[in-house]
Formats: C-alpha cells, sequence, structure tokens
C-alpha cells in the first residue's frame, strides 16, 4: 500500500526516491479524466525527480538509456499529492503524482544505468 506523504516533505522524499532509482527503467503512464489512461513513454530511465513548492509541481527527468545526456522533463502542476510504492523486497515499485482530474505513475522496472 502506497504511503501518502504531506506537502512539506515531498522535496526531500524525491531526493532520496530519485538517489535510490536513479538509471532505473521506467515505464511513465498517465491517467487523465479527460483523456483515459495511455502510456507516455516506455524503456526511458529515471535520471530524477524534484518538487517545486512555490508552482505546487514536480518534475520526472527521464533520459534514453544510449545517450544519457539526452532526456525529457515531464512536469505536473497543481500536485495534490505524492506517493511511493513499495515492494516487500524494500525495493520501490513506482511513483505516483496526484493531480485535479488524474495522475502520473512512474513505474520502475529492473537496472540501471
Amino acid at each position: 500500500m502506497p504511503a501518502t506523504m504531506m506537502r512539506p516533505e515531498w522535496a526531500e522524499v524525491l531526493k532520496e526516491f530519485s538517489r535510490r532509482n536513479l538509471g532505473r527503467g521506467t515505464r511513465l503512464e498517465l491517467d487523465d479524466a479527460e483523456f483515459g489512461a495511455q502510456w507516455a513513454e516506455l524503456e526511458l530511465r529515471f535520471r530524477g525527480a524534484a518538487y517545486e513548492p512555490r508552482f505546487r509541481r514536480v518534475e520526472i527527468m527521464l533520459a534514453d538509456r544510449a545517450i544519457p545526456t539526452d532526456h525529457l522533463t515531464h512536469s505536473v502542476e497543481a500536485v495534490t499529492d505524492v506517493n511511493v510504492q513499495t515492494g516487500v523486497d524494500g525495493r520501490d515499485r513506482a511513483l505516483r503524482i496526484g493531480y485535479p482530474g488524474g495522475q502520473i505513475l512512474l513505474r520502475l522496472g529492473e537496472g540501471s544505468a
């Protein structure tokens, strides 16, 4: 069961989540009330996530494994909640970012950069 955190904790939690999961394979899913569920990307490597409290925005950076300097940043504004799902083995399995009308789900795979 994912643990929901309070807003003041988000920046530090995302920093630690980024440290633990750097280089892992990802699948980014968008679940939006208007557009439905759809994959936004598959097979990119996780490079980091950060919270900007002034804009209530979470940014998720992903990179190509072959060219790690080429990256994309997915920004989620008006964030309402942040959840980290951890498996029974203690490894993070997913990062969920909620916003009005939907959520972003970053699923983590195996491996590292």
